[in-house]
């Protein structure tokens, strides 16, 4: 593609014939380097508003980081190349409070909503703790307590600090590969994929799945098991509770005071309900200014966003005996997940968010690091590639 048709496609003109994009293929590669700088072109979704008085400017002062040396095991390259070759759309680093280095490729730029995957169940975490320090939601009360309608599923006597820290136990599979009937039905239910014409619940929405969670004999809070519908349920449970809609609060209470400046949204299913657990598009830098408030303890320029004491909490949880109990241990064996966030187990007790297809939030206290990553990569999950970054961040952290 030559520059001057990425360019038309970037102002508004619908893509090439090679990147026609359909609810079949919006998320497999290439269609998908288009598709997640376009969902609401493709699915019904929601706009998360802006504040103009609250905007904040990003504080730049770009160094050129192109050419460092990131040595990975036994291979190395030079960061660029290695964006480039994990098909990443943007790469942030903000430190001190500085913009120090950006990188955009394919169909994004610094204003570009781009799909985040599961990072949004961390943003919904942080809209959680919100509610919770003004006593709107409370984290011992059982789901049932507040949607009566998940009696008799998984949910009925978990809490909603079960919900946060993925250990409801439930008959879930999070299955990727599309085979599990269960997330098929899911999926479907979302308005992600087209329905199934021959499934019994092929007009089913989120809500109605949500109120079928199958159960598991475990007890809760005793195994962490990732499972995407919880998050999808909390985005329910901050309705019901606040009695407003998703992307309305959202909008209220965390990007507006975080001085976002573009609309970003949240995909909806064919009843309006939101995809709280992975459906929201924002810009590379209105991310950059949530992730970096939260490193900020939940503030900035425009005051306290979220109570302290709720970052600190993701950040310093100790009680990582679910987490550890889990059925394959394969991403930070020594780390932690609490309310939505990842803490890693490293050495400078990084802590992150992470969203298929190559999306990360990678804070690091200690060297007062932030880091967004937005990709389009053609793997959802590919284990090696965030092993890759993970030593790109840390690299990054050691030179700066």
């Amino acid at each position: 593609m030559t520059e001057y048709e990425l360019k038309k496609i970037m102002n508004g003109s619908p893509p090439p014939k090679e990147y026609q994009v359909t609810l079949e293929n919006w998320r497999k590669y290439p269609h998908n380097s288009w598709a997640f700088v376009n969902v609401r072109n493709l699915i019904p979704t929601s706009v998360i508003d802006i504040d103009p008085s609250k905007k904040i400017n990003l504080n730049k002062n770009l160094i050129n980081l192109n050419d460092i040396l990131i040595k990975h095991e036994s291979s190395a390259d030079s960061l660029q190349n290695f964006l480039k070759k994990c098909d990443t759309d943007a790469f942030l680093v903000m430190h001190k409070g500085k913009l120090k280095f950006e990188f955009f490729d394919k169909f994004t730029n610094h204003k570009t909503p781009h799909i985040i995957f599961s990072v949004s169940k961390s943003l919904t975490s942080l809209l959680t703790g919100i509610l919770v320090d003004k006593k709107i939601i409370n984290l011992t009360d059982t789901v049932s307590h507040i949607i009566p309608e998940t009696k008799g599923t998984a949910y009925e006597d978990a809490t909603i600090r079960n919900v946060l820290d993925m250990n409801v136990s439930s008959g879930f599979i999070e299955d990727y590969t599309g085979e599990a009937k269960i997330f098929k039905r899911y999926r479907s239910s979302t308005g992600w994929d087209l329905p199934d014409k021959n499934s019994i619940m092929a007009n089913n929405g989120l809500h109605d799945f949500l109120s079928t969670m199958p159960m598991s004999k475990d007890p809760h809070g005793k195994k962490y098991h990732y499972c995407s519908p919880h998050s999808d349920l909390l985005g329910w449970i901050i309705e019901r509770a606040s009695g407003q809609n998703y992307s309305t609060i959202m909008s209220d209470l965390l990007f507006k005071p975080s001085g976002v400046k573009y609309n970003a949204n949240v995909t909806l299913d064919k009843f309006g309900a939101s995809r709280a657990a992975g459906g929201i598009s924002i810009s590379p830098y209105d991310l950059l200014l949530i992730s970096e408030m939260v490193r900020c303890l939940g503030s900035n320029i425009n005051g306290q966003i979220i109570n302290e004491s709720w970052i600190k909490d993701i950040q310093n949880y100790k009680d990582n005996s679910s987490y550890l109990n889990q059925d394959y241990l394969e991403r930070f064996p020594n780390g932690n997940y609490r309310s939505k966030w990842y803490q890693t187990g490293f050495n400078d007790k990084e802590f992150c968010a992470i969203g298929i297809h190559g999306q990360n939030i990678w804070i690091n206290p200690k060297k007062e690091l932030t880091i967004v990553r937005m990709s389009s990569a053609s793997n959802p999950i590919n284990i090696k590639t965030e092993e890759l970054m993970f030593s790109i961040f840390k690299e990054i952290a050691n030179i700066l």
